[in-house]
């Protein structure tokens, strides 16, 4: 019974990693496909070098990521991490708790991590039963639309409370029967209020929320650092999620823009497409109190060590947290800038992992 166990162990563990692998390799070939990449390959030198920084993690080294980095950035890196370490490893080591997906559950924001940072909740869809924002049942939805609903300013976002990515299945609406319509369809749902944007961010893209992903650590003493920050944003009229057509500009520790943005398929961008706001050298607005206002939410992510949260800056200038994502994080936002995704703390990332993980 042991044996049949440790082989069933195995194979999972031999699939999830072939997976994991071919997964990124078919995200890879798009870009390399793409008409507006130019791919720029890694020497001998920076081959080898790359190899011997990573093998302490893993003996299996895919050099494609920091090929892509450097091709893009025309800097070679060797701290850049190899993107399929990070559900193969990264992850699984940093927030290895179990019930940590609880966390990212968009309807107990306002409960979990207190009023006023996270969009204001109109009312919750929990596995097909309906609850108000303090969790009372409500036992008539439509009557509790046309009711309590009915006095809020439209639009408001409905979107999915959990297991959703990339801005999927979110929902600008604007008005009472277009909620009824929309919550029909799905099971575990928040309605929220949209969050008007700043000024200072409307001159990236105002026709879009455009979010900051913001990146944070947490050391071996219990003490959360910000890693890397991007800013999002929307282009032609779409979501700011790359996968939903946006870009992505990486935001330097010196508060400063990188001097491109990039899509999905890695094009550069040198100013935004739709606003014409040129990248280089701009001062991102409000940096220092983004950082504050990241590391108060993610001191609250009990056992996680790895958080990415989505942050807007609001009309009154104040930072508000969209999301809070815990698994399938993402790496290229800042990596495609030649910016390390664990920063000045990836030999410390690699000496625990080097412990964690099997070199053979």
């Amino acid at each position: 019974m042991e044996v049949k166990k440790i082989v069933i162990n195995k194979i999972t563990s031999t699939w999830g990693f072939v997976s994991v692998y071919s997964a990124f390799f078919k995200r890879n070939l798009v870009i390399y496909n793409s008409k507006f990449f130019c791919n720029l390959k890694l020497t001998k030198q920076e081959k080898k070098e790359y190899y011997q920084y990573w093998k302490p993690v893993s003996p299996i080294v895919s050099s494609k990521t920091v090929e892509i980095s450097k091709s893009i950035s025309r800097c070679f890196n060797k701290k850049i991490v190899p993107e399929e370490f990070l559900s193969l490893y990264i992850e699984p080591f940093l927030n290895n708790e179990r019930y940590i997906g609880f966390l990212e559950c968009k309807s107990i924001y306002n409960k979990w991590y207190g009023q006023g940072v996270f969009p204001k909740d109109y009312f919750h869809k929990i596995e097909g039963g309906y609850f108000t924002p303090e969790f009372d049942i409500i036992e008539d939805i439509e009557s509790f639309i046309d009711c309590e609903v009915g006095n809020i300013n439209f639009p408001v976002v409905i979107k999915p409370s959990k297991d959703s990515y990339g801005g999927k299945d979110v929902y600008f609406v604007n008005s009472k029967i277009e909620i009824k319509e929309i919550i029909s369809q799905y099971s575990n749902l928040v309605v929220q209020e949209k969050i008007e944007q700043s000024e200072l961010i409307n001159v990236f893209n105002k026709d879009s929320v455009n979010t900051v992903r913001v990146c944070l650590y947490k050391d071996k003493a219990g003490r959360f650092h910000v890693i890397n920050a991007s800013i999002r944003m929307g282009v032609n009229g779409s979501l700011d999620n790359l996968s939903d057509g946006g870009i992505v500009c990486n935001i330097n520790p010196n508060e400063k823009l990188n001097s491109y943005a990039n899509d999905k398929h890695g094009k550069k961008y040198l100013k935004h497409p739709n606003s014409h706001f040129i990248f280089k050298d701009k001062v991102f607005p409000l940096y220092k109190e983004l950082l504050k206002s990241s590391i108060s939410v993610a001191n609250s992510t009990l056992s996680a060590r790895l958080v990415s949260l989505d942050m807007a800056l609001d009309d009154n200038d104040e930072w508000r947290c969209i999301e809070v994502n815990l698994a399938g994080q993402t790496m290229l936002f800042a990596q495609y800038a030649n910016q390390p995704f664990f920063g000045d703390y990836t030999d410390e990332v690699i000496a625990e992992l080097s412990f964690a993980t099997p070199t053979s």
